[in-house]
C-alpha cells in the first residue's frame, strides 16, 4: 500500500512538473488573435517562424528563466493620409513681379497604405530598428512621411515642365512608390499610394514672372542705390550745416559782438556769409 501511495506521489510530482514545463514553453496562448509574435531569445536571436494564436507552438527558451520573451505585432494593414504644401522655388519672390498678387502655392495631399509583414518585421527586430507595436506604427509613420515628400518632389518636378495633371501626378507617385520601395534595405513598407487632391499655380505665370524678376529686381536694386545716394548727399549736407554752426559758435565766442549784428541785420544770409569771411 505505502508503496502504491509513493508511486502516485512521484507521477503528481512528474505530472506537475510536466505540466509546469510545457506551460512554460507554451507561447501559442501569448499571442492575441489576429496578431503574430516573434520569439526573441539570448539564447537563439529572433525566431523567424512566427507564432500565431490559433497554431500550437512550444519554445524551450522560455524554460530559462528572463532568457526568451514574445512581442506580438499586428500584420494589418495601415493608412495615413499624409499632405505636402509650399511654393515654387522663389515663389514669393517671383509674385512680387506682380506686385504680390500672384500665387505660387502648392497643396498635394496623399493616402498612403502600408504594412510590415513577419519577414520585414524579424529584420527590424535585429536591426533594433524596433522593439514593439508602438515602435513599428512609428517607424511605418516616419516612411509615408518620407515618401510623401520624395512624391510630392517628382510631381512638383514635372509640373515646372509644364505637363501636369491629375492622372500623371498619380502615375509618378505609383512609380516613385516601386523605386523608394526597391530601396529600402528591410524590403517594402508601403503597399499603395493615392492622390486624393492636387493643387498647382499657373506654371505659364510663375516661367513668366521668373523670366522678368532678373529685370524687376534690376529696377529695384537701381532704386535702392539712388534713395541710398540720396541719403548719402543729405546726410553730407546736415555734416555740412553742423560743422558750420559749430564753427559759427566759436566765432561768435571769440567776437561777441557779432551777436548784435545778427540780431539786428535785415539779410541774415548775407551777414553769416560775411562773418564767414572773416573766418
Amino acid at each position: 500500500m505505502k508503496k502504491r501511495t509513493s508511486f502516485f506521489f512521484c507521477l503528481l510530482i512528474l505530472l506537475g512538473f510536466g505540466g509546469y514545463v510545457f506551460y512554460t514553453g507554451w507561447t501559442q496562448f501569448k499571442v492575441e488573435p489576429g496578431n503574430v509574435g516573434i520569439v526573441v531569445s539570448k539564447t537563439s536571436g529572433v525566431d523567424s517562424n512566427p507564432v500565431t494564436h490559433d497554431n500550437f507552438s512550444w519554445d524551450w527558451e522560455f524554460l530559462l528563466p528572463t532568457n526568451a520573451r514574445v512581442i506580438s505585432f499586428s500584420t494589418k494593414t495601415q493608412s495615413f493620409e499624409k499632405s505636402v504644401s509650399g511654393q515654387f522655388p522663389s515663389g514669393r519672390e517671383y509674385a512680387k513681379v506682380f506686385n504680390g498678387q500672384a500665387d505660387f502655392s502648392y497643396s498635394i495631399e496623399f493616402s498612403i497604405e502600408g504594412k510590415a509583414g513577419v519577414s520585414e518585421i524579424c529584420s527590424l527586430i535585429k536591426d533594433g530598428d524596433v522593439q514593439s507595436q508602438e515602435d513599428l506604427d512609428k517607424l511605418l509613420n516616419r516612411t509615408a512621411e518620407n515618401f510623401s515628400a520624395l512624391a510630392a518632389q517628382k510631381i512638383l518636378s514635372d509640373a515646372l515642365g509644364g505637363d501636369a495633371d491629375f492622372t500623371k501626378a498619380q502615375n509618378l507617385a505609383e512609380r516613385a512608390l516601386k523605386e523608394y520601395s526597391q530601396e529600402q534595405k528591410n524590403g517594402s513598407l508601403l503597399e499603395s499610394v493615392a492622390v486624393k487632391k492636387l493643387v498647382l499655380p499657373d506654371v505659364a505665370l510663375y516661367k513668366k514672372a521668373a523670366a522678368s524678376y532678373e529685370e524687376y529686381a534690376k529696377a529695384l536694386s537701381e532704386a535702392a542705390s539712388k534713395a541710398a545716394q540720396k541719403e548719402a548727399e543729405e546726410k553730407s549736407r546736415f555734416k555740412t550745416t553742423m560743422e558750420k554752426m559749430e564753427s559759427l559758435g566759436e566765432t561768435l565766442k571769440k567776437y561777441p559782438e557779432l551777436s548784435d549784428m545778427i540780431k539786428n541785420s535785415d539779410n541774415i544770409n548775407k551777414t553769416l556769409q560775411t562773418i564767414d569771411s572773416i573766418e
